[in-house]
């Protein structure tokens, strides 16, 4: 009998009752509470807030203006032209989607917890 081919379907179903076993016992990984405070969340924090300005959203929507009128009008170019421009056109699309996206639902996914600040000046706020 050819060993490559025999399957021991009594070994896959041990392997995996006890994979699921393995799953169920394990506890669930905090992530939201871990973390922060690392070296470089400031910078990071300073990019998010450049790509994510008023001014980027304003040169975004120019980058995409320019990129269409160049892939339109701009007659024969050479494949590396051809793939700049098409560069400038998927960055300008993606600050500009961000950007809408916020506008138009808000502020996304994020779920901010209210500071202690903000309790005190609503108590102090209300008659």
């Amino acid at each position: 009998m050819n060993p490559i081919g025999h399957l021991n379907y009594r070994k896959i179903g041990t392997i995996s009752l006890m994979l699921v076993l393995f799953m169920l016992i394990t506890h669930p990984a905090l992530a939201s509470t871990a973390g922060g405070g690392l070296p470089f969340d400031s910078w990071l924090m300073k990019i998010q807030k450049s790509i994510t300005g008023p001014f980027a959203f304003s040169a975004a929507i120019i980058g995409l203006v320019a990129a269409g009128a160049t892939l339109i009008f701009g007659g024969d170019m050479n494949g590396f032209m051809r793939t700049l421009i098409f560069f400038v056109l998927v960055l300008s699309f993606l600050v500009a989607a961000q950007n809408t996206m916020t506008a138009i639902t808000g502020k996304g996914a994020e779920i901010s917890k209210p500071s202690s600040t903000a309790h005190l000046m609503a108590r102090e706020l209300q008659p």
